[in-house]
């Protein structure tokens, strides 16, 4: 017997299809038809061949136009022919989606899959995401996944796999899953019988391995398997010199591949998978500021719904919510989120995720209106009810629009429902010749607080120094300073720990990016073109509450106005930069030199965080990096927040934010650029980036950069309400929790039921007991979270009762 027919090449009949990519989702609707309808065709005429699809959204679109098939493939689900894989509403991006995005991807699939063919699915399958967040493996496992099978990375060129390409990948809680990488590719038809051949031989296989993994079928635009490849793998069952091959799906791979191999000698992984396609974390800046903020204004939206309901018995907008996370969850599919395809598509996008966000929008007002009509808002004139949507407490600067005060004589001051006093300034209006003002609020958990506006001037005790001058800001935190020239920092000095924090910051440097829109085999972007100069400084704000510095420069045909604010009683440092970008085939970079030694980077990701070396290439993160380590002989860091963005680089004691990138749209290796053709160039026009600067003494874990972040992204808000008498008081909580490294991040009504949903994870690494409360409603649960886990409970809306359960909302027992 030869060593290749000792083994087993299970072949997996797939189509790829991209809904979205070089072309718009209509043409990618009739693709699924297309592609299911051939599948059935195949299995009518050979009857020991098998299918295997993913994305819920796909079969969801089948029911809707033609049920005649979707009922043929429920029959072949039943069957056992027809293998429903991934466990997920679409194939998305797995770098740039938040961790509830991942959640809501697997809660809708395996509900509907469950409820419309009775099946759990339990192999993930996502195999052209240009790279897998490190989170995955638990929140897989906690949506009922056990398996999973990728292709990008691969083994060539991208990522290096010491001891096979099966392995256990384990997050960062210790939770692990089966994860396979396909070799080749997921598409074949032509040379299927070749590829079984080279499969077998395959040298990145897990030494020994007999159980093989293999795809056929035309795919991108769907297709799926062919006459032809069908005829080669027969030719091949028939061929004795040939390795065993079966018609098979992952799922029976998987078993396989355990049946045959003794689970402790298959290698562990415990890091993200990647890097494929650097680009993609950048490119199109818009869809990631919509996917980032479609994000969090549904989140919110759920959680004043359930404030709403709780409190007002108010109806809870299942429908309408689902419906709006289901537009966002689309639009995260790989070829949509990171940026690569065709200018069209994106119009459609735009469309998709502007309803989403509308739709949770209109929730978040209407609950908010429900809750303000019962709260006692009797002293005279309006009230503004400052609104936190986030589950701890917060202190901020927040806005009062013109109307709050419009009937009152200046000078103009506000102050809390116990007549104390805050400090308040006014501030330019959107609209020229009128005034604002801004005041500081302090505001419970996922509560209100309100607050007046009086005529006259009320001394308000000031706590330490605010100062402002064209080239510098200072107050008892912080002295800033300004290059007079150039226009970025030049010293970030730490007055309460006597530490130079930077030796240069919000430095925009222009790099040389010949890359195509993925960014295909370009790990780093190093090569400066040129930096924003010509500087122009002014104060545009200084009073009691803010101060502010505005700088405007230039580079090439572009311009910048960089916006640094520094506060009284707060120790944020903001930066707004508002980009006019009039470059092609160039990256802007955003820059902090620090003075920090032996720094340790970290990158936020989905429901967690990942450590990486500060080798300057180029990597995903999310809401924050950060980088600690020792300034002087002191342990002390940065961390950079965002609001939109997604790309990174850090080198040596060098941070920096990839704000823009400017290839062609959907423009892929080998073809070239032509500068003569009118092609549409991303990235052009202006750009608004809000970065919040968090230096700190010891690490990111005990100075608060997550909390930090999420209110950099949800920010509080006004509420304008007219005066009513109310059962409601003037301050209230709906949800909080004692433990400051227990973030949480959903409170919403049960799919099922008439329960209360609490969700959120341990950001810091460590063990730790807290108590979750619903203030106003008198209910509590002691909950204990792991290391980096992800926790959820089920909490009885009538009896109290808490239980927790898994990412489906099921019991754990």
């Amino acid at each position: 017997m030869s060593e290749l027919s000792k083994k087993t090449v299970h072949m997996i009949g797939h189509g790829h299809i991209d809904p979205t990519w070089l072309w718009r989702w209509p043409e990618g609707y009739e693709e699924v038809r297309a592609t299911f309808r051939s599948a059935l065709d195949r299995m009518n005429e050979t009857p020991e061949f098998t299918f295997t699809a993913s994305s819920a959204c796909f079969y969801a679109w089948v029911k809707a136009c033609d049920s005649e098939l979707f009922e043929q493939i429920r029959a072949r689900v039943k069957e056992g022919r027809w293998e429903i894989a991934g466990g997920w509403w679409i194939e998305p991006d797995c770098n740039i989606p938040s961790g509830e995005s991942f959640v809501r991807q697997g809660l809708y699939a395996q509900r509907f899959f469950e409820k419309e063919f009775g099946v759990r699915v339990t192999v993930g399958f996502n195999p052209d995401s240009f790279g897998h967040a490190g989170t995955l493996p638990q929140i897989y496992k906690k949506l009922g996944i056990d398996s999973y099978a990728y292709m990008r990375p691969d083994a060539l060129t991208e990522m290096h796999y010491p001891e096979g390409t099966t392995f256990w990948w384990q997050a960062n809680d210790g939770t692990r899953i089966l994860a396979t990488l396909i070799l080749e590719s997921y598409n074949a038809d032509a040379e299927t019988r070749e590829r079984i051949e080279r499969l077998a031989k395959n040298v990145h296989l897990n030494e020994g391995q007999k159980e093989i993994l293999g795809f056929y079928g035309v795919g991108n635009h769907g297709g799926g398997p062919t006459k032809r490849a069908i005829a080669q793998i027969q030719e091949a069952q028939n061929d004795k010199k040939s390795p065993k091959v079966l018609f098979s799906t992952l799922r029976d791979y998987f078993d396989a591949f355990l049946k045959d191999t003794d689970e402790k000698a298959i290698a562990t992984i415990s890091t993200d998978l990647q890097h494929h396609a650097q680009g993609c974390y950048t490119t199109h800046a818009d869809i990631k500021r919509l996917n980032r903020s479609t994000e969090h204004a549904l989140m919110a939206a759920e959680r004043f719904a359930t404030a709403a309901w709780l409190t007002q018995n108010h109806s809870y907008p299942q429908d309408v919510l689902e419906k709006a996370w289901k537009d966002l969850l689309y639009n995260q599919f790989h070829d949509i989120l990171a940026g690569t395809s065709l200018e069209s598509s994106y119009e459609d996008a735009r469309d998709q995720l502007g309803a989403a966000r509308h739709a949770a929008n209109v929730v978040r007002n209407e609950s908010i209106q429900v809750i303000a009509r019962a709260v006692d808002t009797t002293p005279e004139g309006n009230t503004l009810m400052v609104v936190n949507p986030l589950p701890w407490p917060v202190r901020q600067v927040v806005t009062a629009p013109p109307i709050a005060a419009r009937t009152l004589e200046t000078p103009i001051h506000f102050v809390d429902a116990e007549n104390e006093p805050t400090l308040s300034q006014p501030a330019l209006d959107e609209r020229i010749g009128s005034v604002a003002h801004v005041f500081t609020a302090e505001v419970p958990a996922l509560g209100y607080r309100c607050y007046h506006a009086r005529s006259g001037h009320k001394k308000v005790k000031q706590d330490g120094k605010l100062k402002a001058g064209r080239d510098f800001l200072e107050n008892k935190w912080w002295r800033i300073e300004f290059d007079p020239y150039q226009g970025h920092l030049c010293r970030l000095y730490d007055k309460k720990r006597e530490i130079e924090v930077l030796n240069k910051g919000n430095v925009l440097a222009a790099i040389v990016d010949s890359s195509d829109t993925w960014g295909h085999d370009f790990p780093q972007y190093r090569n400066e073109a040129g930096r924003f100069g010509n500087a122009e400084l002014s104060v545009i704000e200084e009073g009691p509450v803010r101060a502010t510095v505005r700088v405007q420069s230039r580079y090439g045909k572009s311009h910048a106005d960089t916006f640094v604010s520094l506060y009284r009683n707060d120790d944020t440092i903001d930066c707004v930069f508002k980009i006019n970008w009039q470059e092609r085939y160039t990256m802007l970079k955003l820059g902090y030199e620090t003075r920090i030694e032996q720094g340790v980077s970290t990158y936020d990701t989905a429901y967690g965080c990942q450590e990486r070396t500060t080798n300057g290439n180029e990597e995903p993160g999310q809401k924050w990096i950060d980088l600690s380590g020792e300034v002087d002989g002191d342990r002390y860091g940065l961390a950079v927040l965002n609001d939109s963005k997604y790309g990174f680089d850090m080198s040596g004691g060098t941070m920096r934010v990839t704000l823009l990138r400017s290839p062609a749209y959907a423009h892929h290796d080998p073809a070239r650029y032509d500068s003569s053709q009118p092609f549409a160039i991303m990235d052009q026009g202006w750009h608004t980036v809000r970065i919040r600067l968090a230096p700190h003494g010891g690490t990111w874990k005990t100075a608060g950069v997550c909390r930090k972040a999420w209110e950099l992204n949800e920010p509080l808000f006004v509420h304008v309400e007219s005066a009513h008498p109310g059962r409601l008081g003037p301050s209230m909580s709906f949800l909080d929790t004692e433990a400051p490294n227990v973030l949480l991040t959903v409170f919403k009504k049960s799919e099922d039921g008439e329960d209360i949903i609490v969700r959120g994870y341990e950001t810091a690494g460590r063990k730790t007991d807290t108590i979750i409360r619903l203030p106003n409603s008198d209910r509590s649960a002691r909950v204990t979270f792991g290391p980096h886990e992800i926790k959820t409970v089920r909490i009885g809306r009538e009896h109290g009762n808490a239980v927790e359960v898994n990412l489906l909302e099921e019991s754990m027992e």
